[in-house]
């Protein structure tokens, strides 16, 4: 979520009105509009610092307590420059491995709701901040920014670190690294996505379309971010996944009216996925779906069995997890 301009004066406190809001809101589009204009490089830099800066969260009592209670310790993402650590919390001691990834600008504490649900469903849980997120190191491009590429080595990192991993529950944009890793061969017998995102150059791109910037600027911005990601913003399609390799049985969930990522999204990749199924809920939005007792125990009950499953295609072997 991006934080609206705000000032006010010693002593003096201002309360935004709507159309005041939206004033501002028509001025920070004018000024984007302005920008891809006359100074369209420049433009597509601030783009690209506003779209790989994840928004800091702060955990609340809640996930104070759930992290307190955690085994933590640390992964290593290796091979892309200096180590990097990211911090692991592990809960229970017997039962399969649940991996949980958080979503942008999230921690591991917002499971807390999951976590225990799983624990008494007799698993044991792993959780993690992905790098620019929670307690973890900064990533490649510093502790401001980062990417879904980035958020998926995390998990890979915390999936040899503590793994065999049987199962993956995954938010928001959590989901989208998932479905990186599981292209790069996590081994996982399911999949659990809630909220996920389809496509990260469509996303991009209805983004700048409400900044009101232009598409040459746009393009120009992941020509750039392309040389150092690596890859093409092509490549962040979480359906072409589904389609292009073996995939576990996955759970999408999504609400009908989650107004951060369109129900769409999830429904699209549920149709792409092969064993994939939907489940639709009404009026849990896209945060607090994860605090939903319903919602939980649907998710305990999918992934259960998941130890009986056989892993997808060709994964790699037990010995990569230890």
């Amino acid at each position: 979520m991006r934080q609206g301009l705000s000032s006010s004066s010693p002593g003096t406190a201002v309360k935004r009105t709507a159309p005041a809001l939206g004033a501002l809101a028509a001025l920070a589009r004018l000024r984007w509009q302005a920008g891809s204009l006359i100074n369209p490089a420049g433009t597509a830099r601030a783009l690209e610092r506003l779209w790989f800066g994840p928004p800091r969260g702060t955990p609340n009592g809640a996930a104070l307590r759930l992290l307190d209670r955690a085994r933590a310790d640390w992964a290593l993402v290796v091979g892309h420059g200096p180590s990097r650590r990211v911090r692991v919390y592990r809960w229970g001691n017997s039962g399969p491995v649940v991996l949980l990834a958080h979503g942008w600008g999230g921690h591991a504490g917002q499971w807390h709701a999951v976590v225990d649900g799983l624990l008494a469903a007799g698993m044991r849980v792993v959780a993690f901040d992905a790098l620019s997120h929670g307690a973890s190191d900064a990533g490649v491009r510093g502790s401001t920014q980062t990417s879904v590429l980035e958020m998926s080595r995390s998990l890979l990192a915390t999936a040899w670190h503590a793994g065999p991993v049987h199962a993956v529950v995954a938010h928001s944009l959590g989901s989208a690294a998932t479905a990186l890793a599981i292209r790069e061969g996590l081994p996982a017998r399911a999949a659990v996505m809630i909220g996920p995102p389809a496509d990260m150059h469509a996303a991009c791109a209805t983004m700048a379309w409400n900044l009101g910037i232009g598409p040459r600027v746009l393009a120009r911005m992941q020509r750039d971010s392309e040389q150092w990601l690596g890859m093409p913003w092509s490549a962040f399609n979480v359906p072409d996944v589904g389609r292009a390799r073996p995939v576990p049985p996955t759970l999408v969930i999504h609400d009908r009216h989650d107004r951060e990522v369109r129900w769409e999204d999830g429904a699209a990749i549920a149709g792409a996925w092969p064993q994939a199924q939907l489940l639709t809920t009404e009026g849990l939005g896209h945060r607090r779906i994860l605090q939903d007792a319903g919602v939980i125990a649907r998710i305990a009950d999918f992934i259960g069995p998941a130890a009986a499953r056989p892993l997808p295609g060709l994964a790699l072997p037990d010995m990569a997890l230890q």
